[in-house]
């Protein structure tokens, strides 16, 4: 017990001296933002030919560190095509439903409460193959995702391309841009029918 006395004491002095370096200007404070209450439903929507997606948080409102959205794939949908990031880690957490991912080269299903780091420098894919909708929470570091999401609508609407193939072109030379690989190659014989383009009518 007096040990413990004694340590937390000395926290206490250690908190309050730092607290007086803060207030006298001798410790760097980080730029002020305001908190951020997002009530369900109610996120900012994406405009974006993927997925319904919502912005919870942005770059800006995480002051550059971090930007977290909520993502709904329908059943037996896409979600990425296999890539690799340059500039930013992705983190998923299943909120409902399973989603599959494409991980260090597997193929894995990811199911409520599960979470999976994808970090820049690997190759990863997701997809929704089950007969149910699956929500998830999605998080990447930085702000160059986010710049590339807010990117894909407008460039689709300038460049006007005549099918998905052409379509396809212009998202892969738009996450180029943001040091974004595209690697069809490395598409699993699982996800490649939510991928195939549709049949002529």
């Amino acid at each position: 017990m007096k040990i413990q006395i004694a340590t937390l004491t000395a926290i206490t002095f250690g908190l309050v001296g730092v607290a007086l370096a803060h207030d006298a200007g001798d410790v760097e404070s980080p730029a002020q933002t305001a908190d951020k209450v997002v009530a369900a439903g109610t996120g900012a929507d994406v405009e974006n030919p993927f997925h319904p997606i919502r912005l919870l948080l942005s770059s800006e409102e995480a002051s550059g560190d971090v930007t977290i959205y909520e993502f709904i794939l329908p059943p037996e949908s896409p979600g990425s095509p296999p890539h690799t990031h340059t500039h930013e880690d992705e983190y998923f957490y299943i909120l409902s439903g399973t989603l599959d991912v494409l991980s260090n080269g597997e193929t894995l299903r990811l199911s409520e409460g599960d979470f999976a780091a994808l970090k820049r420098g690997n190759a990863h894919m997701f997809w929704n193959g089950s007969d149910s909708e699956t929500q998830l929470l999605m998080m990447t570091t930085g702000s160059s995702f986010e710049a590339f999401m807010q990117s894909v609508s407008p460039r689709l609407a300038e460049a006007r391309p005549e099918g998905p193939e052409a379509a396809g072109a212009v998202i892969g030379q738009l996450a180029a841009e943001h040091g974004i690989k595209i690697s069809m190659e490395q598409m699993p014989a699982a996800a490649a029918p939510y991928y195939a383009p549709p049949a002529p009518e």
